[in-house]
């Protein structure tokens, strides 16, 4: 096992990249700790030999420690800790020159699988190199290289690769397939492209690889079930993941139609939650108030997948399957109740910004498609809070023709509309692939993103008339 430490000068910049670090960390195969910043309010830049020396300590139960570093003063206190360290456990330590941000990332990915200390720093040296393709710049290592580096833990690991048929490839639905139909073998799994790898059993780590429809996968298996677990995944990739693919029809020679909604405006919003850092009790009862809430959101979320079954069809009701898989999550319990701990604030606080950084890190994916599951981690984040507060949000009741509009809508909301009643949805900001437009085009319902305040004049029970093309 290897564990990783985090050094900066900055105590915010080494708990943002330790909460960056956490969302790769699956199972106990790695754990991970931070020493940024000094003890001195007026004055608080700066690193602490003594803070570093007590961070490797933490984790000195390990087969290996690796010390990832920003600048200056941080390797001078990493290399007095490892002076002041006991021999057998300074033995144990490697400090990287690697990037601290995607080190720490690629690092955590690495090692959360079980690889070698030898291939944690190879892929943490090597994580700037998707980056510097991406923006045209020379990878820096070459191709053998890379390839030494992927098989050093694996180097008599069977492996299979297929071709992703999907048409938006392997993204919330597919992936949550994919975690499920891997787990509980007895073996240890690598899913890889262009010579990167994860652990395939979180749906976040699989996003992280960007697989793209005709991309090519390869998975990496070393164990007593390894020919199984191939065998498994090769299965699920003849069935396309689960996902049903239609038919491309071909394109037809016919002018677009016109067509028109009208409607009364009903502008709506999600219930706004009040979230406080402090804690009413101990932490041990701010997590007991968590697990209970959670277990209520994965309530709601077998409800709507039956909801979206019975209303549509499977491919939606998979929607929020995918959600259950992305929330019953052990290692995301985990992180939560070590931050309860850690930081003595409220289960609502903890949530929040657990959650909040996930979004985001999907935000920050430059593959449309996966961008959009951002809302999609929203809606959870929605739901769950609301439990936490018994205050259960629900969506609005439309009574007559309505035109819905909103900032953005949760896919759970457009699934629980009145599809008769609601005469189109128009959304300020939103995306086109978002689930909750999937949903609408199954329901028949106009859906309209990135209007921005075109709509801001327009009061509730005002009469409106849209005008679009089919």
């Amino acid at each position: 096992m290897v564990n990783l430490v985090i050094v900066s000068h900055s105590a915010q910049l080494g708990q943002g990249v330790g909460e960056l670090a956490r969302q790769m960390l699956r199972g106990d195969g790695c754990r991970l700790a931070i020493a940024a910043g000094i003890d001195d309010p007026d004055n608080p830049i700066g690193t602490d030999p003594i803070k570093v020396m007590d961070a490797i300590i933490s984790l000195a139960d390990a087969d290996a420690i690796l010390v990832l570093m920003d600048i200056g003063s941080a390797l001078m206190s990493a290399e007095t800790a490892l002076d002041l360290l006991e021999p057998e456990i300074a033995a144990k330590v490697h400090l990287c020159p690697a990037p601290l941000v995607e080190g720490a990332l690629a690092a955590a990915a690495s090692a959360a699988g079980g690889a070698s200390i030898d291939k944690v720093i190879f892929d943490a040296q090597t994580a700037l190199r998707a980056k510097r393709v991406q923006l045209g710049f020379p990878a820096q290592e070459t191709e053998d290289d890379a390839a030494s580096g992927e098989e050093s833990d694996f180097s008599d690991a069977q492996s299979i690769t297929v071709e992703i048929q999907n048409p938006n490839g392997l993204h919330v639905r597919p992936a949550a397939r994919l975690v499920e139909g891997l787990g509980g073998f007895n073996a240890a799994l690598l899913l890889e492209k262009d010579g990167k790898c994860v652990n395939p059993d979180s749906i976040n780590q699989i996003a992280l690889l960007k697989v793209r429809c005709h991309d090519r996968v390869r998975l990496i298996a070393k164990g007593p079930q390894a020919q199984e677990a191939l065998a498994a995944f090769r299965a699920l990739a003849e069935d396309n993941f689960g996902e049903r693919l239609a038919a491309i029809a071909p394109p037809e020679d016919r002018p677009s139609t016109p067509s028109t909604a009208s409607g009364q405006v009903l502008h709506y919003q999600p219930a706004a939650y009040p979230v406080v850092r402090t804690a009413n009790g101990r932490a041990e009862d701010e997590f007991r108030r968590l697990k209970i809430a959670v277990s209520r959101t994965l309530d709601d979320l077998a409800g709507l997948t039956a909801l979206a079954a019975e209303k549509y069809a499977d491919d939606i009701a998979a929607i929020f399957a995918g959600h259950q898989t992305l929330l019953d999550d052990p290692e995301l319990m985990k992180e939560l109740e070590q931050t309860l701990r850690e930081q003595k604030c409220s289960a609502e606080w903890a949530w929040q910004q657990t959650m909040s950084a996930l979004s985001q890190q999907y935000q920050a994916l430059d593959d449309a498609y996966l961008q959009a599951r951002y809302i999609d981690v929203d809606d959870i984040l929605h739901r769950t809070l609301g439990h936490l507060l018994d205050a259960p949000d629900s969506a609005p009741a439309l009574l007559h023709r309505t035109i819905l509009i909103a900032d953005d809508i949760y896919p759970s909301v457009v699934l629980q509309l009145n599809a008769e009643n609601t005469a189109a949805i128009c959304l300020r900001q939103g995306s086109p692939l978002a689930h909750g437009a999937l949903i609408a085009r199954q329901a028949g319902i106009p859906w309209h993103c990135q209007q921005g305040p075109a709509f801001d004049t327009l009061r509730n029970g005002d009469p409106l008339t849209l005008n679009f093309t089919l």
